[in-house]
């Protein structure tokens, strides 16, 4: 994951996507609903969830990053739930 994630940040700022280099891009997400699953990994589950994190903050994308579905995430990430038409 490290790799790709790193490949595709490296791609966004070489053509200048991020907001800060004045592209459109505006928040970057770093696992996806992982909070649904988590439990199944057990112990194992926090420690990656913190090296997702720390891995994503290191990139020095200068804009949010988000995970979804995780009540976990640890700060400065951005908890987004995406609920669109749950009541």
């Amino acid at each position: 994951m490290q790799r790709f994630t790193t490949l595709i940040v490296d791609m966004m700022k070489k053509n200048n996507m991020y907001a800060s280099q004045g592209g459109p891009i505006i928040l970057s997400q770093i696992e996806n609903e992982y909070g649904n699953i988590d439990s199944t990994y057990g112990v194992a589950a926090k420690p990656y969830i913190k090296w997702a994190a720390n891995m994503a903050l290191s990139l020095d994308t200068v804009v949010p990053w988000v995970m979804c579905q995780q009540s976990d995430a640890p700060d400065p990430i951005v908890l987004f739930i995406n609920q669109i038409g749950a009541t």
